[in-house]
């Protein structure tokens, strides 16, 4: 959320930096009436598009731990077994966030819905007529014509004594055949969605100006007269306020809008502006779409062993969780050759890491994988076996799951029994913006994968195991 957040104002941003620098002042209303409308879909949908350029290369491991027979082991086994599960951390303010977000969304929503129906209501209860091929509302209030959705608004005294000028008509004509409502409606929804970020306040008044200089346009193109359209657009300016959310003909910014009457773009100079616009879409959408990677570019994996420092995680006698994929992650390590994958371990030491800084970590590597080393605890003596997690809240959940079941494929064999996939919301699953899973190398509670666990000869094995599965 954050990714999208950021991106989408820094996108949202330079674009309409790049239509007040270039367009705004242009006389090409249409080519800027649909760039700022393309810039606010583009900015909000270039967070969710990602494309890598790499170049798979060849990967040839010969570095591999030697192992010699297993042998069972004695162990001191103590009567009770402990274990520390793996604990969620809740955030609270994250959930007051966005209690607060939901609950202003909603207010503002029916605000929203609200003056859409003060405008529409009025249809309910005036005489309503069909002129020059539109639908003209006749209220009976004061009021400057104005327009929404498929409708004029006007005063039906002024409209039946021939009061109004054929300009106003002409203006609130082009308003609904240009159907600009639709352009207001959307930034609105945008403006009540995401009403902590005031660009949207930005992009809403560059976009009613607009239509402003596109009614205005065909005025003067049906007309021929700008200086008495400009004497009628000052006359009209303070009659009355404007409508929300409506087309209103005494819009704001007044100055800018006689200005524009007269001013003369050049074909040259407009072909350069609209290829600055275009360039600045592009430029973006290469910088936020497209995540290059250099040639020859290592495959990044996270190994995260578990727990650390005072969590011990599972425990028998004096064999410990956090020991064990400690050692195993080591093993990970040496066995990597750091010209052809690079591998990173959370923990290489006897070490205690917060999961909210694990995720960090992870996050700000941008791994191709996070695999979480485990060693699982039962109350039944009797269970064994490799499982794996994942979390169907993680953005690459199929690929999570696909990883998992290689994975425990490749770790099971005659000492270790193959377990299952599961879903589960981890901490570190559920955060990590990549593929992410879990493992439980066995049980340390099951004599025969303990076992199998403590020993240097097991350990390697799984170790070995763990980096072939890597390099496929």
């Amino acid at each position: 959320m954050i990714d999208f957040l950021v991106k989408s104002t820094i996108s949202l941003s330079i674009l309409l930096v790049v239509y007040h620098l270039f367009l705004q002042k242009e006389k090409m209303f249409r080519f800027n009436r649909y760039f700022l409308l393309v810039s606010l879909l583009f900015s909000i949908g270039v967070s969710f598009i990602s494309f890598e350029i790499q170049q798979d290369i060849p990967i040839a491991y010969n570095n591999v731990i030697k192992f010699q027979t297993l042998t069972a082991n004695t162990l001191p086994i103590q009567e009770e077994v402990t274990g520390i599960n793996i604990v969620e951390q809740t955030n609270y303010w994250l959930s007051l966030l966005w209690i607060t977000y939901v609950a202003i969304t909603l207010i503002l929503s029916y605000r929203f819905i609200q003056n859409i129906y003060r405008i529409t209501s009025k249809a309910k209860v005036s005489k309503i007529i069909v002129h020059q091929n539109i639908r003209m509302v006749l209220l009976s209030e004061e009021t400057l014509p104005y327009s929404f959705w498929n409708s004029i608004y006007i005063n039906q005294n002024d409209f039946e004594n021939g009061l109004i000028e054929q300009e106003l008509f002409t203006h609130e004509i082009a308003h609904v055949k240009q159907k600009h409502t639709l352009d207001v409606i959307f930034i609105e929804i945008l403006k009540t969605l995401f009403w902590f970020n005031p660009i949207f306040i930005f992009y809403k008044k560059a976009m009613q100006l607009n239509h402003e200089f596109l009614a205005d346009e065909n005025v003067i193109r049906a007309h021929n007269d700008v200086c008495l359209y400009q004497k009628l657009l000052l006359n009209k300016l303070s009659t009355s306020q404007p409508i929300y959310l409506a087309s209103n003909f005494n819009f704001l910014s007044t100055k800018k809008r006689l200005i524009m009457m007269t001013k003369i773009t050049s074909k040259t100079r407009t072909l350069v502006m609209k290829s600055f616009a275009v360039l600045g879409i592009l430029t973006l959408f290469l910088l936020f779409a497209f995540k290059p990677l250099p040639l020859g570019s290592k495959k990044t994996i996270v190994i995260d062993a578990g727990h650390g420092g005072e969590d011990t995680g599972a425990q028998i006698g004096a064999e410990q969780e956090k020991k064990i994929v400690e050692n195993i992650a080591k093993k990970i390590s040496r066995l990597n050759s750091k010209d052809e994958i690079e591998i990173i371990l959370l923990r290489n030491d006897d070490s205690f890491v917060e999961l909210s800084e694990r995720v960090a970590k992870i996050n700000k590597i941008n791994p191709s994988l996070v695999i979480s080393l485990h060693v699982n605890s039962s109350k039944n003596l009797n269970q064994n076996g490799v499982n794996a997690y994942v979390s169907k809240q993680n953005g690459f959940y199929e690929k999570s799951k696909e990883s998992a079941e290689n994975l425990v494929d490749k770790i099971s064999n005659e000492k270790l029994a193959k377990g299952e996939v599961k879903d589960a919301n981890y901490y570190v699953l559920k955060n990590s913006k990549c593929p992410a899973l879990l493992v439980e190398i066995g049980y340390l509670t099951n004599e025969n994968d303990r076992n199998y666990l403590v020993s240097e000869n097991g350990q390697n094995e799984i170790a070995n195991k763990i980096v072939e599965f890597i390099k496929l």
